[in-house]
Order: C-alpha cells, then sequence, then structure tokens
C-alpha cells in the first residue's frame, strides 16, 4: 500500500480506538495516536475490520454518556453552596432535562414529542390527483405540463 499503511500501523490503530472509546470525539482520537483525521477516515473507508472496529468504539463511548446522563439525571451531582465566600455546604442538582431525553430515547412511543400534521387541498378540500404514470408525464413538453399546473390549481390565466 501507501505510506498510510506505515504510518497507522496496529499499534496507532489501538491507540486511536481505545481513545475513541473513552471519548467518542475522533479528533482527541487522533491526537492521541499522533495521526490526522484524513489518515484514520481513509483507513477506515478502506478498512471494513478498522471500520467494524471504529463502530464498536463509538458504541462504548455512547454507553459511557448514558451511563453519565443517568446518573446526572437520577443520582444527581453535589454543588457547594457558599456564604459571605465561605463553603458552607452543598446541595444535590438533578438534570430534569437528561432525563427527559433518556425517557425518549428509550419509550419514544410514550415520551416523544406528538406532532400532527394535516395538509388540504384548495378551499380546504381533499387534495386532488390524476393517476399518471412519470413516462406519461414525459411525453409532455415543458409548456403543456405548465398548462396542466396552472389547470390543476385553478389558475386560468399565464403568469
Amino acid at each position: 500500500m501507501s505510506a498510510i499503511v506505515d504510518e497507522f500501523n496496529k499499534a496507532r490503530q489501538r491507540t486511536f480506538l481505545d481513545a475513541l472509546s473513552k471519548t467518542g470525539i475522533v479528533m482527541k482520537a487522533c491526537k492521541a495516536a499522533r495521526i490526522s483525521r484524513q489518515t484514520v477516515y481513509e483507513h477506515r473507508k478502506n478498512d471494513p475490520e478498522f471500520a467494524a472496529a471504529w463502530n464498536e468504539a463509538i458504541d462504548l463511548a455512547v454507553e459511557a454518556m448514558e451511563a453519565e446522563a443517568h446518573r446526572r439525571a437520577v443520582q444527581g451531582t453535589l454543588k457547594p453552596v457558599f456564604y459571605q465566600g465561605e463553603k458552607c455546604g452543598q446541595i444535590r442538582e438533578y438534570s430534569d432535562t437528561l432525563l427527559i431525553f433518556m425517557l425518549k430515547a428509550h419509550k419514544p412511543e410514550k415520551y416523544r414529542d406528538n406532532v400532527k400534521m394535516e395538509v388540504t387541498g384548495k378551499n380546504g378540500g381533499p387534495i386532488e390527483t390524476k393517476d399518471l404514470a412519470l413516462e406519461e408525464l414525459l411525453k409532455f413538453d415543458a409548456g403543456e405540463l405548465a398548462r396542466m399546473y396552472r389547470e390543476a390549481i385553478g389558475e386560468t390565466q399565464p403568469s
């Protein structure tokens, strides 16, 4: 192959994948392995085994992020409380936002944002369609298609 093989040897691949599995951040993993982003992306594109290991590393990083999000949402974090410049105690803060995101991720059918959209035709009526196959439409020239469109939307004069 090329210099990419020599430059991105197995030891650097392991270093990259280990850092990627801990951070989930390609740039940080590249820095740890002392390799360019271009090199790792090129290697990922050309080496299915490396690409699979990359995906596994990302999965591990995401699982760690989920665990931390869960900890912050459910167990909370301790924040110091100060009075007149002196620490006098601490309070536990929870992240409602993280909890909401986790619920949406794990039970989307129950917690997702529900949006209902209804589309209607002219004057609130049904949308009228014609059953013309693409091949049939291609038989018309642009002027005829424009005329048909204006007719369909109720416009009688060309614009």
